[in-house]
Parts: structure tokens; sequence; C-alpha cells
């Protein structure tokens, strides 16, 4: 304790909100029991979005049921079901309590992942009383907070994003595709991180091994499971669903992609207040597929050209999924929690200006949905333009922060240098530098 007050000393932004953060995880558990753990346990509270989702699809599909009724509710590709029908075998409130500890655990571990990814980017070695900080900012974020109160599954999405990253840095690419396959059929976002296992260099063994991950859990699980999972529901899910979510937003203040954003601000102020699903216009459509288009490829063009390490670049690409999704929940932009962590410990070795900026973005990260009594007074109180820009502000900063690690992450080659010269030194930079760069 008394080594972590004196970095506190040493570095006030980061003790400051590791002290909000302290304050934050001894009130949130108190909240969360009072308004949702024990209604469920008592039975005053009979279903709970999104666990219940997951638990009413597997109690369906165990019983011979459609898996996918209708295009609400259940939203995961089929594979998934294999993970949640377990949870049929315990009462609803009992395999909702375990999974929020489950949850709890799990974001721990992606917490400490990001940290390994840091030092091997950067090439610094955390103390002790640094990571205990960055575990409790991290922790007490608003992302990790709705994970937890929804018992949702982005957290383990999260772990199979990181999780691709360590293996691959570990040389185990195998196992890396086998992980990353893993995220895609609980949630197909991880996916976009696929084509960094390949690199400039990488020997041919490398490569097979990783096309041989991914042809095993891409398709291999796939084709094992069929006894159980039958093709309709992989043509149902993919011909008839995914088009069918692709064209449409939900109109809550918890949905911050750009699509929601967009639709947000040219529909009436009250539909903050409600959880309804509206069609994109040709407008939002055409500036998401841009704006998807332009921040991976331009992430993965910064990584193969040497520019970006690949834990930034991945980094980075698991912060876009979130923006660029139909349905950019709080809970679901806990896969930008590694770009706020990455950004506030590359601050600390770049100015005050630089740390104050790091420590607002995660602050303003630090922020929940508000109860409704409180939304319903922001809408009434508040200018429209404040109103839009607040109930968009995990989009504005995130967008921010992308910018912002690609500038200070961004390897720098003198330009004498031969080509394969400079690819040899960016990327060993990257490896060895990281806020200094």
């Amino acid at each position: 304790m008394r080594t972590l007050i004196e970095t506190w000393k040493r570095e006030p932004t980061l003790g400051l909100l590791a002290g909000l953060s302290a304050l934050a995880l001894a009130l949130y558990p108190v909240w969360l029991s009072v308004r949702v753990y024990v209604p469920v346990l008592s039975g005053a509270q009979e279903s709970v979005a999104d666990f219940s989702f997951y638990y009413d699809a597997a109690e369906r599909f165990v019983a011979g049921g459609a898996l996918y009724p209708d295009a609400y509710g259940f939203m995961y590709p089929p594979p998934s079901i294999a993970l949640f029908a377990p949870l049929v075998t315990l009462p609803m409130p009992v395999g909702f309590m375990l999974s929020v500890v489950g949850i709890a655990v799990l974001a721990v571990a992606c917490i400490r992942l990001t940290l390994r990814l840091w030092e091997e980017a950067s090439g610094e070695t955390l103390a002790q009383p640094v990571q205990v900080s960055l575990l409790l900012i991290g922790l007490a974020t608003a992302p990790v907070f709705q994970n937890l109160k929804y018992a949702q599954v982005n957290v383990l999405v999260l772990l199979t994003g990181l999780g691709f990253l360590v293996l691959l840095r570990s040389g185990r690419p195998f196992a890396a595709a086998l992980v990353l396959s893993g995220g895609f059929w609980l949630k197909l976002y991880p996916i976009a991180l696929a084509l960094l296992g390949l690199r400039r260099d990488q020997p041919r063994a490398e490569w097979v091994r990783l096309a041989a991950g991914f042809a095993v859990g891409l398709v291999a699980v796939p084709v094992a499971l069929l006894p159980v999972v039958p093709p309709e529901l992989y043509r149902q899910y993919a011909f008839d669903l995914v088009p069918f979510w692709s064209g449409i937003t939900n109109m809550d203040a918890l949905n911050q992609s750009i699509v929601g954003v967009l639709e947000h601000v040219r529909q009436p102020v009250t539909d903050y207040l409600r959880s309804h699903d509206t069609a994109l216009a040709p407008s939002t459509k055409l500036v998401n597929v841009l704006a998807t288009g332009g921040m991976l490829g331009g992430f993965y063009v910064a990584y193969f050209f040497g520019r970006l390490p690949r834990p930034v670049a991945g980094v980075a690409m698991l912060a876009v999924t979130p923006v660029i999704s139909g349905l950019g929940w709080e809970h679901t932009y806990v896969l930008a929690l590694p770009l706020y962590l990455f950004v506030l410990l590359a601050a600390r070795h770049r100015g005050r200006l630089a740390q104050a900026f790091a420590a607002a973005s995660v602050f303003i990260f630090m922020v929940p949905k508000l109860p409704s009594p409180l939304i319903e007074w922001s809408l009434a109180a508040w200018p429209r333009p404040v109103v839009d820009v607040f109930y968009a502000r995990f989009l504005i900063v995130t967008l921010a922060l992308l910018a912002v690690v690609a500038v200070w992450q961004w390897t720098r080659v003198p330009e004498t240098m031969s080509a394969p010269a400079a690819r040899a030194t960016g990327a060993r930079r990257g490896s060895r530098t990281g806020a200094s760069c």
C-alpha cells in the first residue's frame, strides 16, 4: 500500500483516476445488488437482459425449438449455443450470478493481458503499483460495469481478441487462430483481427500453422457440431438475419456506434429513452461503410508497412468494432478498453497536457448510462446539441483516441534507409518503444 501511495504522489493523474476507480468499485456492487442481483435472486425480477436472451435461447434449443424464432432477442452465431446450453442445467438466477462472477474474473484477465501487450509493444516493464492502479481503473469503466449488469459476453469476446495477439507474440499461431475462431463464433467482431497473423517476413511453417488453426476453428468445429447445430441455422443466420440486422439500429441511449449516433440526430430527442429499432438512412450506411474501410484498412496498412506494432494495431482494431457496429452498446465498448489503457500508459511519458487529455478520456469512459429519471431531466434541461454530444461520448472519445494512438505509436524511419532496412528498423522500434515513439 505504501508503494502504491508513493506512485500516486509521483503520478497524481494516475492516482486521481485510481482513487476515483476505487470509490466506484466500492459503490458499484452495492448498486448492482440492490437494482439487479437481489431482485433476480429473490424472484422479484424474472428476467434480465441480456442474460435472458442466452438462457431463453438455450432452453428453446435444448427442448427442440427454434434457435432464431424471429429477428430479435438471440443475435449470436449458431455455434455459440454450445456455450449457453449448459446454463439450462441451472435455475436462471443461479446461472446469471455464476456468469457475473465469471465475467468479473475474465475482466481482470483482459486487463492483465492488455498490460502484457503494452510491455511487449513498448519495451517498458510496468511496476506493480502501476499495474494495480490500471487494474482498478479498467474495472471501474462503464463498459465493464454494464457487462456485469447484463451478464454480457463481450468480455469473453475481448479475451479472444487479446489472446490472439498474445499467442501470436508467443509464436503459437495455431492456438492463436483457434482462439480467434472461438471469438468469431461467439460474436463475429474478432475476425477483423485475422490478418494480423500475417507479416512480411513470416516463415512458411508459421503461415501454415495459422491457416490450419483457422481451418480447424472456422470449418472443423462447425462440422463437428452438425449433429446438434444443423446447416439450416447457418443459412438462416447468414442470409436472413445478418442482412436484416445490417440495415437497422436501436435508439436506446446505450447505443453509441456511428450508425446509432447518426440516427439519434435524425430522430426526436425523446427516442433516447425508447429501446426501439429504426431503419438506417442510405447516407448513414454510406458513412459507416467508409469509416469501416478507412479505419480497419488504415490500421492494416500501418501494420504491414511496419509503422505500428502488431499489439497497437490489434488494440486499435478491437476498439473500431463497437464504433462501426450496428449496435454499439456501452457494454460492447469494453472492446475499446485496451485502447484507453494504452493511451493512458503512453501519456505518462508525454507531458502534463497529454496526461490530462488521457485522464479526461478515461474519466468519460467511466461514466455509464444515466438512470432514466436523469435522462429525462437531461433531455428537458440541455440544449439538443449538448444532448447529442453527451450521448455520443464514447464514440467521440474513442475516435479521438484511435487517432492519438496512431500518432503517438507511429514508428518513423529515416528516408535515407533502404526499404528492407527501413522495415526491419520499424519492426525493432515497434517492439522496443511505446510512449516515446
